[in-house]
């Protein structure tokens, strides 16, 4: 999953994401294409997966 914090400066989108401790949280004022493009690498990346392993709700 890639976050993204609808309200520019963050608000309960990024504070979830903070509180579990996700690393892949983009700010609205900070979108871009290779902000996504750089996150979505990372989520198919091994580490990625490992992240999404480590933080499922089963």
């Amino acid at each position: 999953m890639i976050a993204v914090d609808p309200v520019a400066g963050g608000a309960k989108v990024g504070a979830q994401a903070r509180a579990v401790g996700w690393p892949a949280l983009v700010d609205a004022g900070a979108l871009s294409e290779e902000v996504l493009d750089h996150w979505w690498r990372w989520a198919l990346s091994g580490a990625g997966r490992l992240a999404a392993a480590r933080h499922s709700v089963r």
